[in-house]
């Protein structure tokens, strides 16, 4: 049966002459290392599909994100992990090795296109088929680097920020193209990591501290952390289940959703104003809002992973001067908008529009 998605490869750049000029005893154990840091978040519904060499190889099935930004961070946190990881081991160690010394010549670089393509059982794993599937391999023969210096990043094929509907988010990608024999021009799109890990390291840890919640509400979704982040991110969807009448954007801050984004929502019972202050994709987000009676206060939006899926973890905070007239307004409104997400989401899995 042929199948619908995303086919990614995640490359380290370096990997031969690191290996071929350090000691090879060392060189195992920092690849390994680095290996382990990635695989960590290939993780459902990032369906892993083998190795090859240098590369980790996996495949997203369609339906799996709800929102293409979701897969562009995805993408992000893997090589946060890489990067974070190598940076530990480079400031960290002491040996004088070529193995060591040369730890940061090694990247990543990723390659992503969409398409059909075929799953063969080869022994006791599944092989990816396809002419499709062909196109991102020879996407990693390329002259990125020459042509933009950059080292980290992440390379789309037009067809896959098409199918993404990245809307804005695209334009602050570089156009590329590459011929390849038997394929001919392949219109692509590059997205640096290096400034995307810069910004991510800069950002200011903001979230509402289990000592200064006066609402936790926690609920159980059946649908892995990745999924469930669109539901409680995506403008459309956020709408739905906290039943707000709209919500719309209000920044300048182009297509993506992140720290900095503003927010009006229209409810029944008030308007609500809100900023995004943290934005940390699968982990949690929070907001600084003003509310009922044009009152502030701080939510934070957390997902764990459990076994079958996730929690959800919904900390709000009050100033103490408003909590007595703020907390029993909200709570009982939070609880049923709790319910009201995983009866959502619940539908969407019977209904097809979502695969767990």
């Amino acid at each position: 049966m042929a199948h619908t998605g995303y086919f990614i490869v995640a490359d380290i750049t370096g990997y031969t002459q690191f290996l071929t000029q350090s000691e090879l005893e060392h060189a195992e154990d920092i690849l390994d290392s680095l290996f382990k840091a990635q695989l960590d978040f290939f993780q459902p519904p990032l369906i892993l599909n083998g190795f090859r060499g240098d590369a980790i190889l996996a495949y997203v099935l369609e339906g799996t994100f709800v929102q293409g930004q979701t897969l562009l961070e995805t993408l992000e946190k893997i090589y946060y992990a890489f990067t974070d990881l190598r940076e530990q081991m480079r400031q960290n160690t002491t040996c004088t090795c070529n193995a060591c010394r040369n730890i940061s010549n090694l990247d990543l670089k990723m390659f992503v296109h969409y398409g059909q393509f075929l799953l063969q059982k080869m022994g006791n794993r599944e092989e990816m088929l396809g002419a499709e599937v062909i196109v991102v391999h020879r996407m990693t023969k390329n002259h990125v680097k020459e042509q933009t210096g950059l080292q980290a990043y992440a390379l789309f094929t037009e067809k896959a920020i098409d199918a993404l509907n990245l809307g804005d988010i695209r334009a602050t990608m570089s156009p590329y193209a590459e011929s390849y024999e038997h394929l001919g021009e392949v219109k692509m799109l590059v997205h640096d990591l290096g400034a995307a890990f810069k910004r991510w390291r800069e950002t200011r840890r903001i979230f509402v501290k289990p000592e200064d919640t006066h609402i936790h509400l926690e609920m159980d979704l059946p649908v892995p952390p990745a999924l469930a982040w669109d539901y409680i991110t995506k403008t459309e969807l956020k709408c739905q289940w906290l039943q707000m009448e709209a919500v719309s954007r209000v920044d300048d801050l182009g297509g993506r959703i992140r720290s900095g984004s503003q927010f009006h929502c229209a409810h029944s019972a008030a308007d609500i104003r809100y900023t995004i202050v943290d934005w940390r994709p699968f982990d949690y987000y929070t907001t600084d809002a003003i509310g009922f009676f044009g009152l502030p206060y701080l939510a934070t939006y957390r997902l764990v992973p459990t076994t079958h899926g996730c929690r959800f973890v919904w900390l709000c905070t009050f100033s103490e001067e408003h909590r007595a007239q703020l907390e029993p307004l909200y709570r009982p409104i939070l609880a049923d908008d709790i319910k009201v997400l995983r009866a959502m989401i619940e539908t969407d899995l019977v209904a097809g529009k979502i695969v767990a």
